[in-house]
């Protein structure tokens, strides 16, 4: 049977580099300068061809009674539902 050697391995560490200065006092690299496109803004002609809303009377009030049945829906559940929760202790 024959010996056999083992070397060891020597002790691997990072190597040792100057510290780089951090904080507000540090010294930052240069701001490089780049140069962008400006967009112009471009103006549209709006044409009055388009059609637009435009209620009659009758319609103006149908419009307003369904709103306000939405919104008189709405006080009535947030009432109803203020009013269903009981004072009684747990």
């Amino acid at each position: 049977m024959s010996l056999l050697t083992v070397a060891p391995r020597p002790l691997m560490t990072r190597p040792a580099a100057a510290r780089k200065p951090s904080g507000p006092s540090a010294v930052r690299p240069p701001v490089s300068v780049r140069h962008v496109v400006a967009l112009r803004p471009v103006a549209c002609q709006v044409s009055l061809d388009e059609p637009t809303w435009q209620l009659t009377r009758r319609g103006l009030v149908v419009v307003m009674g369904l709103l306000a049945t939405v919104m008189g829906s709405a006080v009535v559940t947030c009432l109803v539902a203020f009013l269903s929760v009981s004072n009684s202790p747990l």
